[in-house]
């Protein structure tokens, strides 16, 4: 009987323990941090109660009939213990709603905060390392009803965030990073900056070493993620993104300048939006001041072309169809949805073209940010702005993987570039351009995300305004001498960004020779207001010295008043005044006033061999079987 009593009391003694640490569990059950206080005050209650049980023990040894503990206390005392520990829980989570965990906000300065140096990209578990732990972010995420809706409702895509991770590649930047970090750290707010990640690709010696050592990181909040081995751009960033803790997800190149304030409009445009992605105007940078040149007024904004490159272009309109590379931002929910970047791209190149049309084909959008600003480094060609990081990867097959990812149907553009069209399947059949599984895994995750018309259609100013959906394409023969404009370039962009263009045998094999409507009218906003060169990035930009005429990088908007050649109804090349036409000799071409070439026999032009090309085509045709994939479209784009 006295054994049974002993076990008895045990088991009492037990769930009594358990009761004691009721709130600490319980928070940790509604995923809530249990404070220090909550568990000190839990350990002394349970120290206190196991003292009791072994007096208690003492009391029926010795025969002793006096109680310890009168009955009906410990529910008192219960009681007692949770309303002090609930009443430090709730003071604990009020606080924390006004400071992000482990950076308190300051007014004047920022505070400093031991960094986390991780040392070996391989070793994910050295990731947490570091004297001080990095919280996650606390802003309260969108929330959407049965699962991701591709078409979700605006209001369920806004939220509240408050912190922002800087994400910078890295490798043997050396004192461009420490000057990088420095920029980023004193233009944002104290309360704002979660941390700056330095992923070091690869430098030797690593930067952690040299400009990046441990009182830099401290100084600065720096988290550095090393590989050894260089891994490119893309690697980098994505190493950066995956590991990012704040709200906000902003990525730089390791040779930026942010201006005062640029923060302001990525809080703001992506707390309307969590799948929203904003890049800043890109200024330029004096790496020597490193200050900005200039008042602003950057870069921003690029379209796609046909073999997978992007220009950049003028608009009034705040969207980007395509970002340039690496100066963005976006909500850390949104990049994990998306996947952030292909795993299989290496090196650097092509990575802008996925992104963004992840971006827009599943969901989100892009949009520019008006007043923040980064003062970025262009490379010049001189020894001080030289890339310094080891080249890895093949861009070309990077660019393909967005390509075959993304354009559905009018991926067989490529075959009409040499540099795409030469490439062949691996020796065991395989796609020269590896496995798309991954891009598959993103289109089930986010509801299949769209067609690559309905990307056609969402930028029709540009593809059928600026003419790169053209309805036709022709030659130009030239009756004087019965030959046809030929263009001296290659399919697709320019090496040079500047071509010639001559008098040739006319070849309807011959895709040099077909010409096609091209640039905006700046009047009417409609196509068009230029001739340019099918498959490539050029336009007729008038007559040149030695016979034949020259090219240049197309003005998709309409703003270059020098590529605004047009044949008239009476078969003139004209712009303006001036017209193009054969010289003193059949074979040249030359510019000049119209009425001169009456003189010359004339200068007409006719369109041969016109056929619509295989773009237009693809994109009638969806327009014309799917119109219900363009409904959500807005203003005129919608309309098919």
């Amino acid at each position: 009987m006295a054994k049974r009593e002993k076990g008895g009391g045990g088991l009492a003694c037990g769930l009594r323990i358990v009761f004691l640490w009721g709130v600490p569990l319980g928070s940790v059950v509604l995923g809530f941090a249990p404070g220090m206080f909550d568990i000190v005050v839990s350990v002394i209650a349970t120290v206190a109660e196991v003292a009791l049980f072994v007096m208690r023990g003492q009391n029926k040894s010795g025969k002793r009939r006096h109680s310890i503990r009168p009955a009906g206390f410990f529910p008192l005392q219960l009681a007692g213990i949770y309303m002090v520990q609930l009443w430090v829980l709730m003071f604990s989570m009020a606080s924390d709603s006004s400071e992000p965990d482990g950076f308190p906000a300051h007014a004047d300065s920022h505070a400093t905060n031991p960094a986390l140096a991780v040392g070996g990209f391989d070793q994910p578990q050295q990731m947490s390392a570091g004297s001080t732990r990095i919280s996650a972010a606390t802003a309260i995420s969108p929330k959407q009803e049965g699962g991701f809706q591709l078409d979700a409702p605006v209001e369920s895509l806004r939220w509240s965030p408050k912190t922002i991770s800087v994400v910078l590649p890295c490798a043997e930047e050396r004192e461009y990073a420490f000057k990088t970090v420095e920029s980023v750290f004193q233009a944002t707010p104290s309360d704002v900056l979660h941390e700056i990640i330095v992923v070091d690709d690869g430098s030797d010696p690593p930067l952690s070493t040299t400009h990046l050592g441990p009182e830099t990181q401290s100084k600065f909040r720096v988290k550095v993620m090393r590989h050894e081995t260089t891994v490119g751009l893309i690697g980098a960033k994505k190493t950066g993104g995956d590991g990012a803790t704040g709200d906000i997800v902003v990525f730089f190149d390791c040779h930026v300048a942010p201006q005062p304030n640029w923060y302001h409009d990525f809080l703001s445009l992506i707390s309307e939006n969590y799948r929203r992605m904003v890049v800043p105007h890109i200024t330029a940078l004096d790496v020597d001041t490193w200050s900005q040149i200039g008042s602003g007024g950057g870069l921003a904004k690029c379209y796609l072309t046909w073999d997978a490159d992007f220009k950049w272009v003028d608009s009034n309109d705040r969207y980007i169809p395509v970002i340039s590379g690496g100066l963005l931002g976006m909500s850390r929910q949104w990049w994990h949805e998306t996947g952030g970047y292909d795993k299989e791209m290496l090196g650097w190149g092509g990575e802008n073209l996925d992104q963004s049309l992840r971006v827009w084909l599943c969901g989100g959008e892009i949009v520019m940010a008006p007043n923040s600003q980064v003062a970025h480094m262009w490379r010049d060609g001189t020894q001080k702005t030289r890339a310094r990081y080891h080249l890895v990867g093949d861009t070309q097959r990077n660019r393909a993987r967005a390509v075959y990812a993304w354009y559905g149907e009018f991926a067989s553009k490529l075959q009409h570039y040499p540099s795409f069209a030469s490439r062949h399947p691996t020796a065991d059949g395989s796609p020269w351009y590896g496995d798309l599984g991954d891009f598959q895994t993103v289109r089930g995750r986010l509801g299949g995300c769209r067609s690559f018309a309905w990307f056609l259609r969402r930028f029709s100013d540009i593809y059928e305004d600026g003419g790169l959906l053209p309805p036709e394409v022709f030659m130009l023969r030239e009756e004087r001498s019965g030959k046809c404009l030929w263009f001296q370039g290659q399919a697709g962009t320019s090496g040079s960004g500047q071509e010639g263009a001559s008098l040739e045998h006319c070849n309807e094999q011959d895709d040099r020779f077909f010409w096609h409507l091209g640039n905006a009218n700046r009047r009417s906003g409609k196509c068009c207001s230029g001739l340019r060169a099918w498959n490539t990035d050029q336009c007729l930009a008038g007559g040149q010295g030695g016979g034949k005429a020259i090219t240049g990088i197309c003005s998709v908007a309409g703003l270059d008043v020098g590529q605004a050649w047009a044949l008239t109804s009476s078969g003139q090349l004209q712009r303006s005044g001036s017209c193009l036409g054969p010289g003193d000799s059949p074979d040249s071409l030359v510019e000049g006033t119209c009425l001169s070439f009456r003189s010359r026999g004339g200068a007409k032009w006719t369109k041969l061999a016109a056929k619509v090309p295989l773009e237009t085509q693809l994109y009638r045709s969806a327009l014309r079987e799917h119109p219900e994939a363009f409904h959500a479209l807005p203003g005129r784009a919608a309309a098919a």
